[in-house]
């Protein structure tokens, strides 16, 4: 009779864990991005009264004989499915459509995942989960180890806007606001011939094949100019990061002119025949420093978790991959000149610790994490593998922005779930009952 109790009594157990389970995810079904949880069950078969025999020549054989001992928590899983998107109109909120979770670190920079995607910025223009957490920013968009930079937006900047003095060092693919082609250009140089007259004279005017300096662009004009017998003409400089020409130049409409090198650069495809001297910035570089001349007025993310960081007088900070897979910081001012790449130069610190790419993680099995408070995740020993990166890439999914993932919990699952663990504990109390009246059916015997 003991063992039909103690039977009993595993059921009970089994029950009240299945309910403990069913209230949680009830508790959280308007918690963000909550994962809900099941529990299965496995039997207790402990005691064998026989193990079976074979059959002979003279009978058959038979089934093994066993009492089980109850029922056991088999497993508690996790629904990692995707909760429906909650719209809030807020720039800040963010959902993970698809694969990954967000990575977040703690004031001792212990490092931890999750779905919940309503940030904000601190005072400090950190950009930090609901409970302070901040969030993490990626160096590559794929990588198989984490970084150690965090998205903070610099709260006040100072933006100088000054040529790169070094633009004859600079090639045609590296140029922010032009792609010239390479090939000719006819001009009508007017200048002075080896008897001191004044003429004007067609020159083809070539730009060097493959990717050449600005500054090989500026020597095969005067050459040419210099080949056609024309001094104290026009002429091409590069210096303070701008082109610049000097004397008086015509460029006509002819079909032989090849390369687009005029209207990249700014430089009139037609000009008067009057002397002119023209100067056309080609490449920008931006300093920050401590002023407080541009104030912080909106952020955005947007579907790759990149941070968009709109100032008062218009101009936008933010970051994009480059062909080679590298992420490089563009700056935009508010007259729509589009500074990027190495050219975005910092002085300030919080520019030059942070990134601006929201790091995504993926892992081998994500039910290996280990659940922790505020909507965290953390490493766990059968996790495996762990891969970083930025969303749109490889594995990871994309990010919706406006709102939030909500909780994935089926209230009519947790009711089915919940009215079975009741019967559960229900049927098994009638064991109890049952056993005591027959122990009294016994002992009266007994009597």
């Amino acid at each position: 009779m003991s063992q039909a109790l103690h039977t009993a009594s595993t059921g009970i157990n089994a029950g009240q864990s299945q309910i403990n389970v069913v209230a949680n995810n009830v508790a959280n079904i308007n918690t963000t991005a909550y994962k809900s949880a099941n529990m299965t069950f496995e039997t207790l078969y402990s005691r064998n009264l026989s193990y079976g025999s074979a059959a002979t020549k003279e009978g058959g054989g038979t089934n093994p004989k066993q009492i089980g001992l109850g029922v056991k928590v088999g497993g508690i899983t996790r629904n990692f499915t995707s909760g429906e998107y909650v719209s809030t109109g807020r720039d800040m909120d963010t959902m993970i459509s698809g694969n990954g979770f967000y990575v977040v670190q703690d004031a001792d920079g212990k490092q931890y995942f999750t779905r919940d995607g309503v940030f904000s910025t601190d005072s400090d223009g950190n950009v930090v989960t609901q409970s302070g957490m901040k969030v993490v920013a990626t160096r590559t968009p794929y990588s198989n180890a984490s970084s150690n930079l965090t998205v903070k937006i610099p709260k006040t900047l100072s933006a100088v806007v000054k040529g790169d003095p070094d633009i004859g060092t600079k090639k045609i693919s590296q140029l922010n606001n032009a792609s010239i082609t390479t090939g000719n250009v006819i001009a009508n140089v007017t200048g002075t011939d080896a008897q001191g007259a004044t003429v004007t004279k067609e020159v083809t005017l070539t730009v060097p094949a493959g990717d050449p300096t600005i500054q090989e662009i500026c020597d095969s004009f005067n050459n040419a100019i210099k080949a056609a017998g024309i001094t104290g003409g026009a002429n091409f400089t590069a210096a303070d990061g701008a082109i610049s020409r000097t004397g008086t130049m015509d460029f006509p409409d002819d079909e032989r002119t090849t390369s687009n090198f005029l209207g990249q650069t700014g430089l009139s495809s037609k000009t008067t025949s009057a002397a002119l001297n023209q100067t056309v910035t080609l490449n920008e570089m931006v300093n920050y420093n401590s002023s407080d001349s541009l104030s912080l007025k909106s952020t955005t993310i947007d579907e790759n978790g990149i941070v968009v960081a709109t100032y008062d007088n218009g101009s936008i900070l933010t970051q994009y991959v480059d062909n080679t897979s590298t992420i490089q910081w563009k700056f935009t001012t508010n007259q729509g000149v589009v500074i990027s790449g190495a050219d975005v130069a910092a002085n300030s610190v919080s520019i030059q610790n942070s990134n601006f790419v929201l790091e995504l993680a993926t892992m081998v099995n994500q039910e290996g994490l280990i659940s922790q408070n505020n909507n965290l995740w953390e490493w766990g020993p059968d996790v495996g593998e762990i891969y970083y990166g930025m969303a749109g890439e490889m594995s990871f999914g994309s990010i919706e922005t406006g709102g939030y993932e909500g909780s994935n919990v089926d209230i009519a699952s947790e009711l089915s779930n919940m009215i079975s663990a009741q019967r559960m504990i229900q049927m098994n109390s009638r064991v109890f009952s049952t056993a005591s009246s027959v122990m009294e059916t016994l002992s009266y015997l007994g009597q």
